[in-house]
């Protein structure tokens, strides 16, 4: 009744996103994404393999040969679907559906004995995992497996999730034999990024719904709870109260993380479980390469730093991308440069970079966040200007307003940071600054705007030092 049963339409096998919306038609224009979700069927599909493995013996028969034909189809439905045809985004380096979609098409094709369906989930694994090695995972600076969604506490967990479904899949598939490795090495990455003196991922971030952890739901804080506490002294990455965060609905997946954990806590190195709970020395620097094609040209591959320490965490991102807002091409959920630090008060501060531009150069350090736009590389003949303004968002602070003068001579105190802008654009642009015109995942911001000036000498360029006090 809440799947789709044509198996003439591309959204054969998926289900509705909602039980009283209309079948996809000309009152309801067919849409990926809004009349209908093609995830949707592989998020039902992954689930219900824990259920055949760990439940079935408690359900009818004539409800598990139900499951299983929805199953089916939603597999097939899901082969339907080919990066850049029909406007479909489901390309390998789209991480978290597309390993939903290997382990979907090896369970589901070895329980229903359809060897075209086995053929294609080895066929789907070995792409994913090309993309994986593309920039050798097991050297200090590797690619993660996320590549369109680099460093995301919603997507990183999704796809963990699905990864760990391999102690399910035959042995002699091809994503059993190297699930666990990616496992691995994924949290490295993560570990590298973590800042456990604010609880949260530290930039930069492909796309994210938030800033801090503890002030929306993150599915990756559900696994860093299981894996090292924190849910009884409120330490835990999830905010509190969890109902009613921002995010919440993807809460419904705390019910399945722990059934899987089997398969996957094993592979969270110690070294890795320290990072989680405690930082050492005075900070870290960390660099990691991921591209995206065929956003990204893969010579040209996305270069991430950052800087992690107590109380402050800092990232950059280098892309040069045919798009403006990074893979996902949402400038709202894309940060490629950010600062988040501890402001006092139990709240975490945060500045981000708001890309208008395909060409960004953001790097991180100790002291300072650069962000310029340089003339595209990647992808000249659609290099047409850089962006004409430059523009940062600012969150909110308890007990401090930012007034109309807030940088207008280039430095300012914000609670726990002090800030220092520099660089062409700020010397020959002009400034604007206003609060609560948008809202950015329903967070409401600062808006510091420059104006870039026609005839600027040099690449366009705004220097962020800063100072945690």
């Amino acid at each position: 009744m809440f799947s789709f049963t044509n198996p003439t339409t591309l959204w054969f096998g998926t289900f509705k996103n909602r039980p009283d919306a209309p079948d996809p038609s000309a009152v309801y224009p067919p849409k990926l994404y809004t009349s209908y979700d093609s995830n949707m069927g592989l998020f039902v599909t992954t689930a219900w393999i824990i259920v055949m493995e760990g439940f079935r013996h408690l359900l009818e028969p004539n409800l598990v040969a139900l499951m299983k034909e929805s199953m089916y189809n939603a597999t097939v439905g899901d082969g339907y679907r080919v990066g850049g045809v029909d406007g479909d985004n489901l390309y390998p380096i789209y991480s978290n559906p597309w390993y939903m979609r290997v382990m979907s098409a090896t369970y589901v094709g070895h329980m229903m004995g359809d060897a075209n369906m086995t053929f294609w989930d080895n066929e789907w694994a070995r792409q994913g995992i090309a993309e994986f090695d593309r920039f050798g995972t097991l050297s200090e600076h590797f690619l993660s497996p996320f590549t369109e969604q680099f460093n995301s506490a919603t997507y990183t967990g999704v796809t963990l999730f699905a990864l760990s479904l391999w102690g399910y899949m035959p042995a002699n598939s091809t994503i059993a034999g190297r699930a666990a490795d990616i496992v691995a090495t994924t949290w490295e990455s993560v570990g590298n990024l973590w800042n456990p003196t604010l609880k949260t991922l530290g930039g930069p971030w492909d796309r994210s719904y938030g800033f801090s952890m503890k002030s929306y739901f993150g599915i990756l804080g559900v696994q860093i709870a299981g894996i090292v506490g924190g849910l009884d002294d409120d330490s835990a990455p999830l905010p509190s109260p969890l109902v009613g965060s921002e995010h919440y609905g993807d809460a419904a997946i705390i019910a399945l993380v722990p059934l899987v954990s089997k398969f996957h806590d094993r592979y969270v190195s110690p070294t890795v479980r320290s990072k989680l709970v405690r930082l050492k020395g005075r900070g870290h620097a960390h660099f990691a390469q991921a591209v995206s094609p065929p956003f990204d040209n893969i010579a040209y591959p996305r270069n991430y730093t950052s800087w992690t320490q107590a109380g402050l965490s800092v990232g950059g991102i280098e892309v040069d991308s045919n798009v403006v807002g990074g893979p996902a091409i949402n400038p709202s959920q894309f940060s490629p440069g950010v600062i988040l630090w501890d402001a006092g008060h139990s709240s975490t501060g945060w500045i981000s970079h708001f890309s208008t531009s395909r060409s960004i150069s953001a790097t991180a350090s100790s002291k300072s966040l650069t962000i310029s736009y340089p003339p595209s590389r990647a992808f000249p003949s659609l290099d047409t200007g850089s962006s004409n303004i430059m523009t940062f968002l600012i969150s909110g602070f308890k007990h401090v307003s930012l007034g109309v003068e807030f940088m207008a001579n280039s430095t300012s105190m914000l609670p726990g940071l002090r800030l220092t802008l520099s660089g062409n654009v700020v010397a020959q642009s002009t400034r604007m600054f206003e609060y609560g015109n948008g809202a950015l995942n329903n967070l409401l911001y600062y808006n510091l705007t420059y104006l870039i000036p026609d005839g600027l000498e040099g690449v366009p360029e705004i220097v962020l030092a800063f100072e945690k006090i």
